[in-house]
């Protein structure tokens, strides 16, 4: 089972897909509103839970069997971070991929210990090699070029408005990819 916080987002919408694709049992989204739900089962997801709500981590419990999801791909960090442990199995592994924005303390981290459950940072720069950002991308594109990905496209803007492109994701109310146009 995993769990895929901002499940609606430019990164969370192709991880949902991406985790079915290569055979996950459960993808769960999470997201924050119910129109981003909406978006985030239509990609694939199992099921979906808001993190607006203050017993989300519960109900991902009961969705992935009682335990918790086995994989957590944090995108998001902050708060988020640690309210997503409480969604994590034991013997759980959160994927932390929102460098520099974590919001563990060393009791979560003792925690985490406790309950078997490990972290694992995720870089993309030092994995970029040529060869590899070559086949990593004929990959997606041979995804998206035969319909198994989708990319969802949550604004277009001109490039001189960047600006609001960049206000639109800081107040969360995009979803998929938001695309900057010369």
């Amino acid at each position: 089972t995993v769990l895929v916080p901002a499940a609606a987002g430019g990164v969370g919408s192709l991880l949902v897909q991406l985790a079915k694709a290569k055979g996950a049992a459960k993808v769960i989204a999470a997201a924050g509103s119910a129109g981003k739900l909406e978006v985030a089962l239509s990609l694939g997801a199992d099921a979906a839970v808001d993190y607006v709500r203050s017993n989300w981590p519960a109900r991902v419990r009961e969705l992935a069997g009682g335990e918790g999801a086995d994989i957590v791909y944090d995108t998001v960090g902050g708060a988020l971070t640690a309210l997503s442990l409480q969604a994590l199995a034991p013997r759980g592994e959160l994927m932390f991929a929102a460098l520099g924005r974590y919001g563990l303390a060393a009791s979560d981290l003792e925690a985490m210990i406790g309950r078997n459950q490990s972290l694992r940072g995720f870089a993309l720069l030092p994995l970029l090699s040529p060869q590899v950002l070559r086949a990593s991308l004929s990959e997606l594109f041979q995804l998206a070029a035969s319909g198994r990905l989708r990319v969802a496209i949550g604004g277009r803007f001109p490039l001189d408005q960047a600006g609001e492109a960049h206000r639109l994701l800081d107040e969360r109310r995009s979803t998929g990819k938001v695309v900057l146009v010369p």
